[in-house]
């Protein structure tokens, strides 16, 4: 609900702080002195257009800015508050904070709990916390699209459960039918596919590369185109190494461990690099038979040069087609793999799933018409709930139906599709419900759906529907016992929702859980626009104010009136 609204340099309102409470919210005031700017404020919050001639006006021709801010409570509004998830705003608790800044410039600004956030963000937020009544751009029970779901509210856990049978019957044949438009829908490119992987397949099987076998034909490439250069540099390092015509390498160490030992047999001290030579000695033994060996085994191939010039040659063109290395080649053939065993399939087997597919889709249309029976019977009992509310509404020639229309392909809400249509007057067809012209009319429709949906006995109303109802016009052309039967209303609804109402019926006023003043005043400079919350007298000076003017009479039948007994309740006591 709304907690808090702020408004700062908005049309003729300077600066205005206003707590609302639950129930139901009144706002007062003479014709003319600026109710709807309230209402406007409220909309501007949850994304009604902004324009510039909505800023307060400056002398000077300064840039000027307009600010609005409202508080929320999320409690009792589970879409928006899983709309603030998904839309990752910063989301505390049940707390939400809008605040929309205008400027003179055209330009508008937007934050949702303090993150910038853009006018179309705000409008699908707004949709979710507040529906306005009175305006045509602005009411969600107008979009026939929503009218299929307030039908299902009216339901019960029977009716419920008939919707979620049809939920999972279309998931579960859409699943059948998507895995079926991905093996048949296409056959012939199904095919094309299969060739390409087939081939794809054969080549590098064809080839058979392995991991790093590119890199060893490459190093052994190197060895043979350079294997004379290699056995030179082999018989120079062994000759070095073993000797020739001189002492080699392994000789000399020997000397030298000879004459260590000798050292070492007097002086145990040196022993520890005494066994370093030791070492030595072994590792360069070791050394000199490994490049005797490998000078032995250096001889120019030729053959053996071609064949691997080949073999590179038919790796390199696999890398260039499928991958710049072996590794990206061989995930690719991978995948291939997996790709095929998706797309081979029989002809068998695709009837397998063709039958399922047929199955399904009869078990969803079966539920389908279920449901549709139930909505259909249900929807009988909604037509008159609206019009009993109707009648006592002024209303009485009013006709409502809920107008039924198949869905062809379907829907996980089942095959209808669903459509208010009404009749204000005798004479005239039901046409649907967005072409009612009177915007008084629009309110008491409004007013009697919502009764009907809601239950008064309900703790909480149903997750789908909005929790801030704004009433603006809902008394155009009543008074009387009409009045009185609309303001019994609006206090039932308030039971399950937040509601504004702007009013300029005592009627409806009395009903009230908060009353607010608003106040036109205006002096040789400029006008202003203040809003007051009316408590104890106050509250019945306007009450007087309402009837006509503040007369002892009126005030008296004012404070009857807060105390809940009706005029009629009073002259029954005073012939007593």
């Amino acid at each position: 609900m709304l907690l808090e609204l702020r408004i700062q340099n908005l049309a003729l309102i300077e600066r205005a702080e206003v707590q609302f409470g639950a129930g139901l919210n009144v706002l007062t005031g003479e014709t003319g002195a600026g109710k709807s700017i309230l209402i406007h404020a409220l909309g501007l919050l949850v994304g009604e257009r902004a324009t510039s001639e909505q800023v307060g006006k400056s002398d000077d021709g300064e840039i000027q800015r307009a600010r609005v801010e409202g508080a929320f409570d999320l409690s009792r509004a589970p879409l928006a508050h899983q709309f603030l998830r998904d839309n990752d705003f910063p989301s505390e608790e049940n707390e939400l904070v809008i605040a929309r800044e205008v400027s003179s410039d055209g330009r508008s600004r937007v934050r949702i709990n303090g993150q910038l956030a853009n006018a179309t963000t705000l409008r699908a937020l707004g949709g979710l916390l507040v529906d306005v009544h009175g305006q045509h751009d602005h009411q969600i029970l107008l979009n026939a699209e929503t009218h299929l779901g307030f039908l299902d509210q009216f339901g019960d856990v029977s009716h419920r459960q008939l919707q979620q049978n049809v939920r999972i019957e279309h998931s579960m044949w859409k699943a059948a039918q998507r895995r079926l438009n991905e093996l048949s829908s296409n056959e012939q490119s199904r095919a094309q596919r299969l060739d390409m992987l087939g081939f794809q397949a054969k080549e590098i099987d064809g080839i058979a590369p392995q991991l790093g076998e590119d890199e060893a034909l490459q190093d052994e490439r190197a060895r043979l185109m350079n294997s004379e250069k290699l056995r030179d540099a082999a018989a120079r390092c062994r000759d070095a190494l073993l000797g020739n015509e001189e002492a080699g390498a392994t000789t000399l160490l020997n000397f030298a461990l000879k004459a260590a030992r000798e050292i070492e047999n007097v002086d145990a001290s040196v022993s520890d690099w005494v066994e370093e030579l030791q070492s030595a000695v072994i590792e360069i033994d070791d050394a000199a038979t490994q490049v005797r060996a490998y000078a032995d085994g250096l001889e120019a191939d030729p053959l053996r040069l071609e064949e691997i010039e080949a073999r590179l040659q038919r790796l390199n063109r696999l890398k260039r087609k499928y991958g710049d290395s072996l590794h990206r080649v061989l995930d690719l053939r991978a995948d291939i793999e997996e790709e095929l065993s998706k797309l081979s399939i029989s002809e068998g087997e695709l009837e397998l799933l063709r039958g399922e597919a047929e199955a399904l889709q009869a078990k969803f249309g079966k539920a389908a018409r279920t449901l549709s029976q139930s909505r259909k019977t249900l929807a009988k009992r909604f037509q008159a709930e609206v019009v009993s509310h109707l009648r006592t509404l002024a209303m009485e020639r009013t006709r409502f139906e809920v107008g039924f229309a198949l869905e062809e392909n379907g829907s996980a809400e089942g095959t209808d599709r669903v459509e208010f249509l009404i009749s204000a007057n005798p004479g005239q067809p039901l046409r649907p419900l967005a072409r009612i012209a009177s915007g008084g009319e629009i309110s008491r429709v409004m007013l009697s759906l919502r009764s009907a949906l809601f239950a008064p006995t309900d703790d909480v109303p149903a997750s789908g529907i909005i929790p801030v109802l704004v009433f603006d016009e809902v008394d155009t052309g009543i008074g009387g016992v009409t009045a009185e039967a609309v303001g019994e209303k609006m206090r039932e609804l308030a039971r399950g929702f937040q509601v504004f109402c702007v009013t300029h019926l005592p009627q409806i006023a009395k009903r009230a859980d908060s009353q607010f003043r608003v106040l036109k005043e205006s002096d040789e400079a400029q006008t202003r626009v203040s809003v007051t919350k009316l408590e104890g007298e106050a509250r019945v000076q306007e009450l007087a104010r309402m009837m006509g003017q503040e007369s002892e009479a009126n005030l008296r039948h004012a404070r009857e009136l807060l105390n809940d007994k009706t005029p009629t309740e009073t002259a029954k006591r005073r012939k007593k």
